[in-house]
């Protein structure tokens, strides 16, 4: 702060963005660091201290956290996810989700379509709330 510089990348998940049965604690983790890393971009824009501040909202990446996790949505390759967040660092991006239709489908879902009509389209058309059912996790 003092150097009127800087750069801060904190990584959520997308489990920031969409509750996911058999993962609250996790869910609750990355909500809160979603929260606070956007409300920390905007300190710093109110304080006019030139500290970006980009937050990285990731599917499952293939790291060995989540073995045994099934989705519908492809798993992201964890050098493919290092890029695409290397890439948005220099770009200043404040907030970007990988793949990056989930921040702007979820957000436009969750804003026009009732709870139970999101819970339906989330649960039983894209499988959100069944990716857990065989998780085993690293060993």
């Amino acid at each position: 702060m003092e150097e009127n510089a800087g750069h801060i990348c904190n990584i959520a998940s997308s489990a920031g963005l969409v509750s996911n049965p058999k993962m609250s604690v996790y869910a609750a983790s990355k909500w809160a660091i979603f929260a606070w890393s956007d409300s920390l971009r905007l300190e710093m824009k109110q304080l006019k201290i030139n500290i970006k501040v980009t937050t990285i909202l990731p599917y499952y990446i293939n790291t060995g956290m989540f073995d045994g996790v099934q989705s519908r949505i492809p798993i992201l390759d964890a050098e493919v996810a290092a890029m695409t967040i290397i890439k948005a660092i220099e770009k200043n991006k404040k907030i970007i989700s990988i793949p990056g239709w989930i921040y702007r489908f979820t957000r436009f879902g969750q804003a026009f379509m009732s709870v139970d009509v999101f819970d339906w389209f989330a649960g039983s058309i894209m499988g959100i709330y069944k990716t857990m059912d065989d998780f085993k996790g690293r060993k």
